[in-house]
Formats: C-alpha cells, structure tokens, sequence
C-alpha cells in the first residue's frame, strides 16, 4: 500500500472535497480520485460518498481513519529520525484568521531559514475546529484563542498575546456622543473569542440593534470601516490593515481576548513545535 494515497485519503477527510485536497497536496483532482479508487479496490469497499461538490468519508473510511493517521505519520517519521536536530520532515500547524496574516508568514520564513528539511502545512480555522485537529491528531500545533474552560492534561498551552479590545465606529465618528443611529455587527457570540468579548462588553450592545453576527474579525472591521455599523473587536496587530478608517475608541476594564500557543506533550515533531513558539514569542515582544 502506498503511503502516499493514504495521505491523499486524509487529505480529502479533513477537507471535505476532492478538489480541496489536490490543492492541498498540489496534485490535480483526477490524480487524488485515483488513488482513492485505488485504495477502495485494496480495501474492497467504498471510502467515499461523492456529490457534485462534496467527498464526505464512509462508514468504513471512519473506522480506518485512526490507523491510517498512525501509518502515515510512522512512515513520515523514518525520514525526520534520521535527522538528528529534529528540524525536518512534516510540521502541520493550525492558525485562526488573523494569525494567519499577523504571525505565520515569519513563521514560514523562519522555516525557510532554520529548517529548510522541514515540509510545513499550514491549516486555517476557528479555535474550536483547530483545537479538535490538535486533539484527533490532524494536527501538531495551533494558534488559536485561549479556550473558555480548562484543557486536558495531554495540552501544553502558552500564552503569545493578551489582546485589549476597542469600539470601533464608522470614518469620522464622534466617539464622546452616543452612536444610537448605528447597528451592532457582533464578533459570534459562539466563538471563543466573541464569547470573551460579549462577557466583558456585551453590556453596551442592545439586541435589538443587532445588524449581523459572525465569526470573523477581519470582515468586521472591513464592514465598519465602510459604515456599515459599529462593533467591538479585539486589537490585533493586522487589525487596521482590514479596516484603515474606522475611528477607534478604548474599552477600559476588561481585555479583548487571549491568544496561545497550544501542543500536545507528545507531540511527534517537539523541535520543529520550540521552533514556531519561540518564533511567535519573539514577534509579541517585538
């Protein structure tokens, strides 16, 4: 069997659709349809249920999921045993939006730089979708909002940034004057990072002026800087490039949210794990 389809099979079981998963492994979408065949006529069932624009794993395929996890990272890590600095073979890193514009690019870079060996994946998502690929084993590390409730022992968080949060109001908005007039789009109260900000700040937001609510900080901004409405968001570094004309007001007494650095303890690439941390924890302090 050969490893490699089974990496195109996880491929498309994490992303939900053939296509996506080529473009994952820079294959084209016939080649991953092949290899996929190829393994269901190994396996003697079908690992798939294919529609005209989703691929969603079988029954059967759930259940060899687990071990073809094990397969491929065992086999990828022949090739990073071999180095002795630990500094190559496979590193999949998973990034909340902003971090993806803020942090990983350096993190990219430094890769470049310091483990050239190393092949780096870099997975976007929320907190909560992120947290679970670190947690199945999907993933080796996550950048990610701290969690609302306390983690299992297996997690090493560290804390990278504690954001403050601001008010922010459309171009050329009064911030000493009531903004009445204005809808609130609000940061999904469901997300990590939206549930930290509606517990300190949800007070100055009526329900009935409510316009829309979503989990993405960057849209938010985009929206308010075009006066669509008002909104409170947590200050990271990328935040005015997304919205370079809002007016900002500070939200004293309460922080926006927590950004952390999470892994597990038996994390199968540590070094390549100290490597993005310290290149993170570097950036804060810059």
């Amino acid at each position: 069997m050969d490893i490699r389809f089974l990496e195109s099979l996880l491929a498309v079981a994490e992303t939900g659709s053939i296509a996506a998963a080529a473009r994952q492994q820079g294959l084209t979408a016939a080649a991953v349809s092949q290899r996929i065949r190829v393994l269901e006529a190994e396996f003697g069932a079908a690992l798939l249920n294919r529609t005209a624009h989703a691929a969603l794993p079988t029954e059967t395929c759930f259940r060899l999921l687990p071990a073809a996890r094990r397969l491929v990272r065992d086999a990828q890590k022949l090739t990073s045993d071999i180095d002795a600095t630990g500094l190559s073979g496979p590193f999949r890193l998973g990034a909340v939006s902003t971090a993806l514009s803020d942090t990983v690019p350096v993190v990219i870079q430094q890769f470049r730089v310091k483990a050239p060996q190393a092949v780096l994946t870099v997975r976007p998502g929320t907190s909560a979708d992120l947290y679970e690929g670190l947690r199945s084993g999907g993933l080796d590390a996550v950048i990610a909002v701290a969690a609302p409730f306390d983690l299992p022992k297996d997690i090493i968080s560290r804390t990278l940034e504690v954001q403050t949060a601001v008010h922010a109001l459309p171009p050329g908005r009064d911030t000493s004057a009531p903004a009445e007039d204005l809808p609130w789009i609000v940061y999904d109260r469901q997300s990590w990072g939206g549930r930290k900000l509606w517990s300190n700040f949800g007070g100055l937001v009526g329900e009935e002026h409510i316009l829309c609510e979503l989990d993405a900080p960057e849209t938010i901004a985009q929206m308010v800087s075009q006066g669509a409405g008002q909104a409170i968001l947590p200050v990271w570094q990328g935040l005015r490039m997304h919205g370079p004309a809002m007016t900002l007001k500070d939200l004293p007494g309460g922080t926006g949210r927590k950004m952390v650095f999470l892994r597990k303890h038996a994390c199968a690439a540590p070094v390549l794990a100290d490597l993005v941390h310290e290149v993170l924890r570097q950036q804060v302090v810059t």
